[in-house]
């Protein structure tokens, strides 16, 4: 299996979000094959980007916000766009 790239690891994180819901970090770690210390520290960024928040109803649980929500529809255009011209995203 080929190694993710930093924009594939926010977009499968974004992903797991938008599908299921609020997420604690565990799962969120389950679902996108990522180890604690690895997931911690893009938790932060995308938090520092505004691309997720801490969900209101659930302690220590997170949603994707609408600016992620756009994230992954700009990244799903962009790696379409690549397809289309047959570039090589690896």
């Amino acid at each position: 299996m080929d190694k993710r790239n930093r924009f594939e690891i926010v977009a499968d994180i974004l992903t797991a979000l938008e599908r299921e819901g609020a997420l604690h970090k565990t799962q969120i770690a389950s679902k996108c094959n990522l180890d604690t210390r690895m997931l911690n520290r893009y938790m932060d960024m995308l938090l520092d980007a505004g691309l997720i928040t801490y969900s209101p109803d659930i302690p220590r649980a997170f949603i994707i916000t609408n600016e992620g929500k756009r994230y992954l529809m700009l990244y799903s255009k962009i790696k379409q766009m690549l397809s289309d011209y047959e570039f090589n995203l690896h």
